[in-house]
């Protein structure tokens, strides 16, 4: 991407009328005294050609702001404000018939998750082909013609054959440019991208964010909503930082990440995780009142002469296809785990990461090769029913929620995991509420269900059962992929502390390079079920020896340095 996304926007912005302005803005929901209020008195404007980048944490208010510049606010809810205007007119009395003329043909909406976006009944060029014959005067030869060309202006590569399939049949990447598509087909101009690669690897967002630098400027005006700076850096020209429904920073983006003035936003960078946060706690113990960082223990060298926790040695496995086929998911994986250290594996989606993780805990038979766990492969453990080799082996996976019973509370999903740790009924109790102190889950959050607590509270949750078994070994399948920045900091120091506490090894999965670069020791890159790089991450990043694992790290975006004036 080029330099100038970091300029701050052109003089000549300033004296163009805003495509969209709000004054005053309050939302709120709910009813009589149950009504409760998301956002607070909020102005903002974005002029044509100028992008904004709305920043923060979950239930800050980014998706509900920009939701309501297009008259999405959602049943419910109560709008206010001194001013709102979209195009220079007036919107505040507007009602859905009017709206509904502007969404598509004058304003454009990529949301997060293209496959519950897009219909799944429709082909990818009936989809796109929808906003044209709603907004546009072209037959439906023209049509066609026109969805082929919208798909490749988005980098869709065969887009006559995309066009004719369905959104399932596509990748995540290809999805997300269907969408896009789908959003400029009527050239609007006014853009908003709701946490567009969120759910994207660091490749295929890279592309995504290249495609819509590519789209901004010139009369186009763009809102990117997003919880990660670090995108925003590279696309926006002004970041506005919203928390608890309030913007608490506004400027350029040099003015705001390079020299943060709000503790909020401040502890927003802090919590990134890199190769320069390597040893130091992401989290800021009070970021209401202080600005310092603390360290976090230096960590022990392993003492390579113990035997590995995990020893995976040349597994390889493969999958039934359609017609009879197989398609080899893992083809000879090895690698060792020293005790009390973490191993981070990469790689796109559907590169054996996951694969391999189930084979490595033992519930998936690989085809060929051996896992040995102290000392014996699985299937030594299992014809002699060692029950303790099979807790000593624990798996945290990226969304609790599949693996809860969503009926049971707290104390049942851990006392469940205890139970099966042997530990005797009378100390089941004491033994729940001292795992969730370790986790730093409040005693009581137990009688609640999965349901009702914040995502990383069910993380923290998870990791709790993980511990209930005294493992050795623990299998991190990305586990903080889904959670905000802040709470992504907090449950890798909460690791980080864990592993220094009880020695405990890590395998760590994960598609993001930053996390793995902060929390892994070692890397494995994968791609195809293949091995094309392994080693210490220092020297895997700087000089890595595949071209793939070059384009992974080359993906990995980049925040400009803070100043650190700002931080004292």
């Amino acid at each position: 991407m080029s330099s100038t996304a970091l300029t701050a926007s052109p003089t000549s912005l300033v004296a163009r009328t805003p495509v969209v302005e709000l004054e005053g803005l309050s939302v709120g929901f709910g009813r009589g005294s149950h009504r409760r209020e998301v956002i607070h008195d909020l102005s903002l404007s974005i002029r044509p050609g100028e992008c904004l980048a709305l920043v923060g944490e979950s239930g800050s208010g980014k998706s509900v702001t920009a939701r309501t510049l297009v008259g999405l606010t959602g049943p419910g809810s109560h709008v206010r404000s001194r001013a709102q205007r979209f195009n220079g007119q007036d919107t505040s009395g507007w009602g859905e018939r009017q709206w509904t003329r502007v969404r598509g043909r004058e304003a454009g909406f990529i949301l997060q998750d293209a496959l519950s976006s897009l219909d799944s009944l429709r082909t990818v060029g009936d989809e796109v082909g929808e906003v044209l014959r709603l907004h546009g005067d072209l037959d439906r030869s023209a049509r066609r013609r026109r969805v082929v060309e919208l798909l490749t202006s988005v980098g869709v590569p065969d887009p006559e054959v995309r066009a004719g399939q369905y959104p399932h049949q596509l990748s995540g990447g290809l999805r997300q440019r269907a969408l896009i598509a789908s959003a400029i087909a009527a050239d609007p101009g006014f853009l908003i991208a709701d946490e567009p690669t969120t759910a994207l690897d660091a490749t295929i967002a890279a592309q995504v964010l290249r495609l819509l630098g590519g789209l901004k400027g010139g009369s186009t005006a763009m809102l990117v909503v997003s919880h990660d700076l670090a995108v925003v850096a590279g696309l926006a020209d002004r970041v506005a930082v919203m928390r608890d429904g309030v913007i608490v920073e506004e400027g350029t983006v040099q003015a705001v990440l390079q020299d943060p003035r709000h503790p909020y936003t401040q502890g927003l960078l802090a919590a990134i995780p890199s190769r320069s946060s390597r040893g130091r706690r992401l989290t800021i113990r009070d970021p209401g009142q202080s600005k310092a960082v603390t360290p976090a223990p230096s960590r022990e060298v392993p003492d390579p002469s113990t035997a590995p926790a995990l020893a995976v040695e040349g597994v390889t496995k493969a999958f039934a296809g359609p017609g009879g086929s197989r398609r080899t998911a893992v083809d000879g994986v090895s690698f060792t785990l020293g005790k009390g250290t973490t191993l981070g594996i990469v790689g796109e989606s559907g590169s054996g990461k996951s694969t391999v993780a189930r084979i490595a805990l033992g519930v998936e038979t690989p085809d060929a090769g051996t896992v040995r766990v102290r000392g014996r492969t699985w299937a030594e453990h299992r014809a002699s029913r060692d029950l303790a080799a099979r807790r000593s082996v624990q798996m945290i996976y990226q969304d609790p929620l599949q693996s809860f019973d969503p009926r049971k509370t707290v104390r049942q999903v851990i006392g469940q995991a205890v139970a099966a740790a042997g530990t005797p009924r009378p100390a089941r109790a004491g033994r729940i509420l001292e795992l969730l102190d370790l986790v730093g889950l409040p005693a009581d959050r137990s009688p609640s269900r999965p349901l009702e607590l914040s995502g990383g509270q069910r993380q923290r949750v998870a990791i709790a059962r993980a511990l209930a078994a005294e493992p050795a070994v623990i299998i991190c399948d990305e586990p903080v992929s889904a959670l905000d920045i802040t709470v992504q900091a907090r449950i890798l120091d909460l690791l980080t502390d864990l592993q220094e506490r009880f020695g405990l090894s890590y395998l760590f999965i994960s598609h993001d390079l930053g996390v793995i670069q902060h929390i892994s020791r070692e890397v494995l890159v994968l791609k195809d079920g293949v091995v094309l790089d392994h080693g210490p991450v220092a020297g895997v990043f700087d000089d890595p020896g595949h071209e793939y694992t070059r384009r992974l790290i080359n993906a990995i975006p980049e925040l400009p340095a803070v100043r650190k004036d700002s931080r004292s």
